[in-house]
C-alpha cells in the first residue's frame, strides 16, 4: 500500500480495510496542479470527489472585502464542494493549490455506489464527517490568544502546512498581519512534529 493509500485509509477514527481503500484509490484520476490553481471553482459545480495525494490546499472564499481561508488539506485528506455533492448547488468555497499538488478525483457515482453496497465504507466516511467537524472546533480552538501564541500552537499542529504554504496565507488565516507575522516567525524556535490534518 502506498503512502497516500495508507493516509486517505487513516483518515478519520474508523481504519479502512487496505484492499478498498486501494480499490477506490486506484478508481481515481490524477489532477496535477500548480500553486494557485483551483481544483474546484467559485460558482461552479462539482459533484466530484477528491483525495489530495501530494502538497497542500486551502479551502478559501471571498468575505466581501477580502480573500478569507477556512482550512489546509494535506496528504490523505478526502474533500468535495458539499453544494455541487449533496445539492447539485454551484460551489461557495473554493479549493486551492498553495503549492504544486496532485489530487485523485472520484466521480460522484462511483463514490456512491460503493457507500450503498459497503457497510464498512458508510462507517468510514460517517468517522470521516465526523472528524472533520471536529476539526471546526480544533481550529476555533488554536487560532485564540496572542499572534505568537496562535502562531506556535499552529506550527505545532500543522508543521507540513508551514513547511508548503506561503506566509501570506498563513496570516490571512490567522487572522494577522503578513509582515508582523514575519517578525514573530523569526522569534519562534518551536520545532514542530509531524502530523496530518484537515484544520
Amino acid at each position: 500500500m502506498d503512502d497516500v493509500t495508507r493516509c486517505f485509509a487513516c483518515e478519520g477514527g474508523f481504519r479502512l480495510s487496505d484492499a478498498l481503500a486501494e480499490q477506490i484509490i486506484n478508481k481515481a484520476e490524477d489532477v496535477y496542479l500548480q500553486a494557485g490553481e483551483n481544483i474546484i471553482e467559485y460558482g461552479k459545480i462539482d459533484t466530484n470527489v477528491y483525495v489530495v495525494a501530494e502538497g497542500v490546499l486551502r479551502i478559501a472564499y471571498f468575505d466581501g472585502n477580502r480573500e478569507q481561508t477556512n482550512a489546509f488539506m494535506d496528504k490523505g485528506t478526502i474533500f468535495m464542494s458539499l453544494h455541487g455533492y449533496f445539492a447539485g448547488k454551484p460551489a461557495f468555497f473554493y479549493y486551492q493549490a498553495c503549492c504544486r499538488a496532485l489530487v485523485k478525483k472520484i466521480p460522484k457515482e462511483y463514490f456512491d455506489s460503493v457507500i450503498r453496497n459497503s457497510h464498512e465504507f458508510s462507517n468510514w466516511i460517517y468517522s470521516v464527517a465526523i472528524h472533520q467537524l471536529y476539526g471546526l472546533e480544533m481550529r476555533a480552538s488554536l487560532i485564540h490568544g496572542t499572534v505568537k501564541e496562535r502562531y506556535i500552537a499552529f506550527i505545532k499542529n500543522r508543521p507540513n502546512i508551514v513547511k508548503n504554504v506561503p506566509m501570506k496565507i498563513i496570516a490571512g488565516y490567522l487572522g494577522v498581519d503578513p509582515s508582523y507575522l514575519c517578525r514573530i516567525k523569526k522569534t519562534s524556535h518551536t520545532v514542530p512534529d509531524d502530523d496530518s490534518q484537515s484544520y
